[in-house]
């Protein structure tokens, strides 16, 4: 049933009086004020007010876990950077290369990266994923802890801030020469999903007075060694849009240029692409033997063994079905992802990705077994994001599921934890 009530491990749901979601006024608060158009998927919620709340050992667990672990996966996927060999292992298309080698030739080192934890049945976090390259859920993530107030829950402490963190960093990057330049901010414009993070983001940069120009990843151009959108200079993009989607952009190489001379600084960094890969965590297992010691420590006690699924045994992922997963490394939102525990054709999954893999990078990762925690609409697992703003933890972003398989159905609800 999880962990209910006092003590260190205290991990649950609390249910509110009545149903808050039905309240017009706090529908109007998601879509007004906080972008929130897509409250429901398939018919079902995916936004609940009721919150998670962690026991203080628990955050603090969190926190440390996620930060050691990308600070390790981050270190290791750098290597990428400087080394043409580690560099192929990741079989990126070569513009994707071409812009993280631009962000690291231009000092353009901004990050903001979710970190995905898991809880197992030790009690202790576990990093099933690490999203660097462009995390999305602040809508969430700042919209949820307040409506959930004034929907009447007074307990806890609510330690989400990456909202104002993100918009405070943009600004910063921007700044040349001690004037405010303008951000620009890319996302597929085809999504009202996306469009809900870059409209959030715009409205907090103009409310510090920071010009924002919304616009689609092949807007911006160079003109006279300057990015511009719609004739607007912009001195940092920040980008909903990932990397390796980038590719085949008629202004790749322009974008390459500026970004390498430091004349626009990105956030995320396109040199995050390779933190973003869930090879990364692969290629952190198989050289775990050249790490520091404290490194080793966090990687064995919170990262699960992952290997590039070519190196693992087909009979082993066949035979030891309850305790693999297989992903894609590049996929999101549990998108590319078999787990093996809930596989009904297990066998042809493993079959199909070893073919797979021939051509794109796949992984195996050992299976978390997972407590489920109590809720008001009965027994979840939780998925705990862990954002983290240059490395340093600046909130939370939580999913509940009915499986141990995240996807766009998953619920979001808003996280506080309780002082000891």
């Amino acid at each position: 049933m999880g962990f209910p009530g006092q003590g260190d491990a205290m991990i649950e749901v609390r249910p509110l009086a009545g149903d808050a979601m039905t309240e017009p006024s706090v529908l109007r608060e998601l879509g007004m004020r906080y972008f929130i158009w897509d409250t429901h998927v398939e018919g079902e919620r995916r936004i609940e007010l009721a919150p998670l709340v962690l026991s203080q050992a628990l955050h603090e667990s969190a926190v440390r876990t996620a930060e050691r672990v990308a600070r390790v996966v981050g270190r290791v996927a750098r290597r990428a950077l400087v080394n043409a060999g580690e560099r192929r292992l990741y079989q990126l298309p070569d513009e994707a290369h071409l812009l993280a080698q631009a962000s690291h030739e231009g000092g353009d080192t901004a990050s903001l990266v979710r970190v995905d934890l898991l809880l197992d049945m030790r009690r202790r976090w576990q990093v099933c994923e690490i999203n660097a390259d462009c995390p999305g859920g602040h809508n969430e993530a700042l919209a949820l802890p307040t409506l959930a107030r004034l929907a009447g829950f007074r307990g806890g402490l609510n330690p989400t801030r990456v909202f104002e963190h993100l918009v405070a960093r943009l600004a910063k990057l921007a700044q040349r020469d001690g004037e405010q330049g303008a951000v620009g901010l890319l996302y597929a414009t085809a999504y009202a999903e996306d469009l809900q993070v870059c409209a959030l983001v715009a409205e907090g940069l103009r409310a510090r007075g920071v010009k924002a120009l919304l616009a689609s990843p092949t807007a911006p151009t160079v003109h006279q060694g300057k990015l511009v959108i719609r004739k607007t200079p912009v001195s940092a993009l920040y980008r909903f849009f990932p990397t390796e989607w980038m590719p085949g952009q008629h202004n790749v190489r322009g974008l390459a240029e500026v970004v390498a001379t430091g004349a626009v600084k990105t956030l995320s960094s396109f040199s995050q692409i390779y933190a973003q890969s869930k090879l990364s965590m692969a290629r952190t297992w198989r050289t775990l033997s050249s790490l520091g010691q404290d490194d080793r420590e966090a990687v064995m006690q919170a990262l699960p063994f992952t290997a590039d699924v070519r190196t693992v045994d087909r009979a082993e992922l066949v035979g030891d079905a309850r305790g693999w997963v297989l992903k894609g490394t590049l996929g999101r939102v549990g998108e590319e992802v078999f787990v093996g525990a809930l596989s009904k054709a297990w066998g042809e999954a493993v079959d199909d990705v070893l073919e797979r893999a021939e051509s794109v990078p796949w992984i195996a990762q050992r299976y978390v077994v997972q407590p489920r925690v109590r809720t008001p609409w009965g027994p979840r697992y939780v998925t705990l994001g862990v954002y983290l703003m240059d490395g340093v933890f600046v909130g939370y972003f939580a999913r509940l599921t009915r499986t141990s398989h995240v996807g766009h159905d998953a619920l979001c609800v808003p996280v506080f934890f309780e002082a000891a």
